[in-house]
Parts: structure tokens; sequence; C-alpha cells
């Protein structure tokens, strides 16, 4: 048995490794967005400058809300690196928090940051430093039953 898929989520861009979060009835989608290397246009793949999300309604009509996070706004990543991997975003107590890789200034791999919005569609504002303690990629964060944080990464 085979099937299609009909209904892309996303045209016009590569993205990649998404995370999908439902705030005040609609579904956020937060994905990687991969571009040609502007320094290595050999390669072919995982450059990625910024983040763009995603929303729809109706799980059938998408929009691109555009750019929420670009490499050049966080403060302690390397501007130039093109390493935006894969994010994640959550909600509490009214603001939204995303988390992404990036790889720090001081050449030290990649570290995880976060960005604060009011809106699940931002503008997201990067704090000043990366989470101490953590190196890797690939970050989520899940509320547990206990009614505490959890933040889960890979590749450090």
């Amino acid at each position: 048995m085979s099937a299609l898929a009909q209904n892309p989520i996303i045209k016009g861009i590569y993205s990649a490794d998404p995370t999908a979060r439902v705030f005040d009835g609609k579904l956020y989608v937060y994905p990687s967005h991969d571009i040609i290397s502007p320094v290595e246009p050999e390669r072919k793949w995982f450059c990625m400058a910024d983040y763009h999300v995603y929303t729809t309604a109706d799980m059938c009509k998408y929009q691109d809300l555009g750019v929420i996070l670009d490499q050049k706004d966080v403060p302690w990543g390397n501007p130039e690196s093109y390493s935006m991997w894969a994010p994640d975003c959550i909600e509490k107590d009214g603001k939204y928090y995303f988390f992404f890789p990036a790889n720090v200034k001081d050449g030290r791999g990649f570290g995880v940051g976060v960005a604060v919005a009011d809106k699940p569609e931002g503008p997201f504002v990067a704090r000043e430093k990366n989470i101490d303690g953590i190196s890797g990629i690939d970050p989520c964060v899940i509320k547990g039953y206990d009614g505490k944080y959890y933040i889960y990464w890979g590749g450090g």
C-alpha cells in the first residue's frame, strides 16, 4: 500500500526538525531553516541562520509568520556559524520560551539558548547567555506530571 501527501506545510524554503505546539487553539510549527551557505556554496545542507514559525487554525492552510530569531541576534552565539538547528517552544505563565542550539562565539561547539516573547509568533529576544551546563543540539522541553519543566537535548 502506498500513500501520497498532498498538503505540504512548508513551501518555498527548505526546513527540517520541526517542533509542533498548540497555543490558544492554533498549531504552531517551529522548524529549522536550511539555506545555501553564503560562505561555503558547495555545502548544500545544515546551513541554518534563522528560524521561521508557521501556524494554522484548520490543519489545511498554513501561514509563514516569518523570521522569529536570527543568528546575528544571539548575544552569546557566533553570528556566522549557520548552526541554528532543531528548536522547541513552550508557554509558561503567559510568556513563550523558544529553546534553540547555536555555535558559541568562543568556538566551543554548541550551546542551547532561550529567547522569550509575549506571543507564540514572537518577536523573540534571546537572553544574553546560553544555558549553563548544556552543550548540545536539539533541545526539547516538557512539563512533567510534578509541574516542573525538564529539558532534554542531544549530542553533548
